[in-house]
């Protein structure tokens, strides 16, 4: 359990970073790389959790998601476009829910590893 608790502690430090990020972006600023940032914390998230590193469709469109919603964001919030807050808002809550949904992702992948390595399967194998 404690393992558990600590990659559960890992994925949302790593991911509330993120989600800081998002919440404070006002596009005002030219060296703001908000999808930069955003994804590296997603990457910090799955490496610390995700040791196998093997393609997963669904982690991959997960992050994909990320992505997209964040550089929408990022277009709505640029300094040089007209600027509609309540758009942006709008904007802002689906790029916080891909993250949500991301780390969903994540740790499900996570509970599935631990289930993988649990005694069980070593009490399942033949005798020798």
């Amino acid at each position: 359990m404690a393992d558990e608790s600590a990659w559960r502690r890992d994925i949302k430090h790593f991911l509330d970073g993120a989600r800081h990020r998002i919440r404070h972006h006002t596009g005002l600023y030219a060296d703001e790389d908000l999808v930069g940032a955003v994804l590296h914390a997603c990457r910090s998230a799955e490496a610390g959790s995700v040791p196998d590193r093997l393609p997963d469709a669904l982690l991959e469109e997960a992050r994909r998601e990320v992505a997209a919603r964040c550089t929408r964001l990022v277009q709505a919030a640029d300094r040089f476009a007209a600027r509609d807050i309540a758009e942006v808002a709008a904007l802002r809550v689906q790029a916080l829910a891909a993250v949500d949904r991301f780390q969903d992702v994540v740790m499900q992948k996570c509970r599935l590893r631990e289930a993988g390595q649990s005694g069980g399967a070593f009490l399942r194998r033949r005798a020798l």
